[in-house]
């Protein structure tokens, strides 16, 4: 048994791929005995891993020049190589690049490895091949370079639609190139977040509080004291569409409270071909409540409180900013 298994994984000649596929599963166990060892012997470890990596390589490409595999009479060879050349040289990028990296080089790394066997052509040093040949190697390289730079587009339009969401609301049948499949809008569009978060963090600060500290929260905004585009987009996640929206609003102070109007503008370039808005309108009002009969109970203008009450936000509007009362942003 153990000479059938010698003579069958014997090369046939010593410089053979066979000879470079057993030479990286040697290697590949002496990497795995280095980092088997207590403590692991890490400078051993990474030589025959390198080796094993290189070996791999160079006989599964040798390989595929001898045996090519062919599937629909097309030779996947050269991709296979290119995919175990990707994966090596770009193993140690960071994990939030690594994938997209291998993907987008794997194309150009193919096309590589389809013209090395044009420069050699059996000799030991490259050269440069016939001149009816440079025209097949320029075509195929533009080709894998072509396939290279839309993947490299598909990356881009994916982060696109994460950092601009508001991208998934717009018309784009009218595009040649940007096709949503599979991809659903998001519930709330990106613009009625920003306006609701708006009336949220109003309420957090007035709704339910003392009438003076909602009069100090409106003469704090009309002064300019305090910023509700800065205030409202803290509490919004992270991304690069919120620098394209500008959150202001209109306050007028009436007898029984304060009447505002929320504003939230589209200031980036709109696919529609039109900027637009998203506006709500809130009443401030006082209540007074009446104490309860407890023996501890607070004095009558700690019962003199704020409410807020806001209509719906409205559909998106193009024009001038309508300007009643004083601006605050």
């Amino acid at each position: 048994m153990l000479k059938y298994w010698i003579d069958k994984l014997r090369p046939p000649r010593p410089f053979c791929w066979e000879t470079l596929i057993l030479l990286s599963i040697f290697s590949w166990l002496l990497s795995a005995f280095s980092w088997l060892l207590v403590p692991p012997a890490l400078n051993a470890y990474h030589f025959t891993h390198t080796g094993f990596l290189i070996f791999f390589v160079l006989g599964t490409a040798w390989w595929q020049w001898e045996r090519p595999i062919k599937l629909f009479g097309i030779n996947i060879g050269p991709w296979i190589v290119g995919l175990l050349l990707s994966i090596i040289l770009l193993d140690d990028l960071p994990e939030n690049w690594r994938h997209q990296g291998m993907i987008v080089t794997w194309p150009l790394l193919t096309a590589s490895v389809r013209s090395v066997p044009k420069f050699f052509r059996g000799q030991l040093l490259p050269s440069w091949p016939p001149i009816s040949s440079r025209k097949e190697l320029t075509v195929m390289f533009l080709f894998h370079v072509l396939i290279s730079l839309w993947l490299q587009f598909g990356f881009l339009m994916n982060q696109w639609l994460i950092e601009y969401p508001s991208l998934l609301s717009e018309d784009l049948t009218r595009s040649s190139f940007a096709v949503p499949r599979g991809i659903e809008a998001p519930e709330i569009p990106q613009g009625n977040i920003m306006i609701n978060e708006m009336e949220a963090f109003f309420r957090d600060q007035i709704e339910g509080q003392q009438w003076p500290r909602a009069t100090q929260v409106m003469s704090g905004l009309v002064e300019n004291r305090i910023s509700i585009d800065d205030a409202v987009k803290k509490r919004l996640p992270n991304i690069e569409e919120n620098q394209w929206w500008e959150l202001r609003g209109n306050v007028i102070q009436r007898q029984a409270g304060y009447g505002i109007t929320l504003f939230a503008i589209w200031t980036g370039l709109p696919l529609a071909g039109e900027k637009y808005y998203l506006e709500k309108s809130c009443e401030i009002s006082r209540t007074f409540r009446q104490p309860e009969p407890v023996s501890s109970r607070p004095p009558v203008e700690a019962l003199d409180r704020a409410q807020m009450e806001c209509g719906p936000t409205s559909d998106r509007q193009s024009g001038p900013i309508p300007l009643l009362g004083q601006r605050f942003d």
